[in-house]
């Protein structure tokens, strides 16, 4: 489950780049652990960062998942001032199971000043 932030939509950072914040929370319905791989797809300029997670390349993140519980995560997306032209196509969120071959894309919306 996915859920744009709605106030504020986005926050704007003392370097012009723009944050967005979601809500995740990823749901694990079998009883033994696992590791969600969480990463983005699309808008190539921009970072994710997950409170209370660390990742080498900012786009892509390692999260344990207790059995038969749900994590949730506060997940903030930027992009770069230079790079804005990119949130026209959004991007995609994807949380994968890569030992149980389980996918699943939410395609996420990034707001910015003055658009529609």
């Amino acid at each position: 489950n996915v859920i744009h932030d709605r106030n504020p939509q986005y926050v704007v950072e003392s370097d012009g780049s723009i944050r967005n914040g979601y809500a995740v929370k990823l749901l694990n319905m079998i009883p033994e652990p696992r590791v969600i791989t969480v990463s983005i797809e699309g808008m190539p300029g921009a970072t994710m960062k997950i409170a209370g997670h660390e990742s080498a390349d900012g786009r892509t993140f390692s999260i344990p998942a207790e059995p038969d519980k749900v994590t949730a995560l506060r997940v903030f997306v930027t992009l770069p001032k230079e790079r804005l032209e990119e949130a026209a196509d959004g991007f995609q969120l994807v949380a994968e199971d890569l030992q149980g071959h389980e996918r699943d894309v939410y395609s996420a919306h990034f707001n910015i000043p003055g658009a529609r």
